[in-house]
């Protein structure tokens, strides 16, 4: 199996955790260097976006969400949905509040930020979005060591990457209190990086943003 990743990629970060909690045989590969991925790269994305899985069979996945269910049915073990239908649903719905309440607004705010946007009401509308979603994973939020309680699950391989970008979102977006109101998912950060699995995702994380950051000092 093939992986098209890139490591500060928040969707790819999430694929890549999966892979490495289940110690699939998936060989990691770039796509084409350039922001955006330069237009060649349909012939393997049709829209032009990572992560992107190829089978063994050579059957091409996309969608990080899609890429999950697919690792968790190929490889069941270890398991990241839990075997009652009732829970597997409680993790679910955590990923996916993390996915669409969270990350596309901080990922869209991102953007805005970076190009000094003055569509302030859209802003402020992103912002309301994003506290909403931090207010329900917060509640859903157990005592750890992981988000949903004693064992890993598909919610901690969303909410990771996710948590990371924080720290960098709250200094760009000069909100350094955004995450005073949801300790719960603050304090997530020391469980990750704790954590052998979840903290190889962080530092590959770590790593490729201070390239990212170096790359646009120079330019």
């Amino acid at each position: 199996m093939k992986l098209y990743s890139r490591p500060l990629s928040p969707y790819s970060s999430i694929v890549r955790c999966i892979a490495y909690y289940k110690k699939a045989p998936i060989k990691v590969v770039a796509p084409p260097p350039g922001f955006p991925i330069p237009e060649e790269f349909r012939s393997i994305s049709p829209f032009n976006r990572i992560p992107v899985l190829i089978t063994g069979s050579g059957l091409t996945i996309i969608e990080a969400t899609v890429i999950s269910e697919y690792l968790e049915e190929h490889f069941p073990e270890p398991v990241l949905l839990p075997a009652d239908s009732r829970d597997r649903a409680v993790v679910r719905m955590a990923a996916r509040i993390a996915e669409l309440e969270i990350l596309v607004p901080v990922m869209e705010l991102f953007e805005l930020v970076h190009t000094k946007s003055k569509d302030d009401a859209r802003i402020t509308k992103l912002f309301a979005k994003l506290e909403a979603g931090l207010r329900e994973i917060e509640h859903r939020m157990g005592d750890g060591p992981y988000a949903l309680g004693k064992q890993m699950t598909m919610a901690d391989a969303w909410l990771t990457p996710i948590r990371f970008l924080f720290n960098h979102f709250r200094v760009m977006t000069r909100r350094s209190r955004l995450l005073e109101p949801f300790p719960k998912f603050d304090a997530y950060e020391q469980l990750i990086v704790q954590d052998p699995v979840l903290s190889l995702v962080w530092f590959e994380m770590t790593d490729a943003l201070k390239v990212f950051l170096g790359e646009l000092e120079a330019s």
